[in-house]
């Protein structure tokens, strides 16, 4: 008997403690349909390219003259030290293809696509979501330390005592 108490006592704690998990994000940002609008590497984008419209002229004018560093620094001779290192081509192209990125995703023209972009539900946006469910079970987490007391009875102090014992 004391041994089925055990086991069953265990299953209860799993359960607890294990739970429902909670629903996952389900996509980052930027949706994913916008994202197939971007390009791969921005940085092989000619001038005349459509996905432009969508830059700030100072954008663009930072994107070509990366572009020609990137392109004088790889045409130096074999002997000379290049101005920029490949990892610091690297760098600055990864810099500047999210800079694009986002000032693409953030225009205007493709915000007006999609007048709410980052609605899930009718009510709540993805994140407000997502902040709520990790709430809840935060707060559900937070209450099993009680419903173990409370199971066990040592939330309070026992009646059975014939003498008033004080909490600490």
């Amino acid at each position: 008997m004391r041994q089925r108490l055990t086991i069953l006592c265990g299953l209860l704690t799993c359960s607890i403690l294990l739970g429902c998990p909670s629903p996952q994000q389900s996509s980052t940002y930027p949706l994913d349909a916008d994202k197939k609008l971007l390009p791969a590497d921005w940085l092989a984008l000619s001038p005349d390219d459509s996905h432009l419209k969508y830059l700030n002229a100072s954008t663009v004018e930072l994107l070509f003259s990366l572009k020609n560093r990137i392109a004088q620094s790889r045409a130096t001779p074999e002997g000379t030290k290049p101005p920029m290192s490949e990892a610091l081509i690297a760098q600055q192209s990864r810099e500047m293809n999210e800079l694009c990125n986002n000032e693409m995703l953030t225009s205007t023209e493709i915000l007006v696509k999609s007048m709410s972009p980052e609605m899930y539900s009718t009510t709540k946006t993805n994140p407000e979501l997502y902040l709520e469910n990790n709430s809840n079970q935060q707060t559900n987490l937070r209450g099993v330390v009680d419903d173990w007391n409370r199971w066990w009875f040592i939330d309070e102090p026992s009646p059975l005592s014939p003498y008033p014992i004080v909490k600490p």
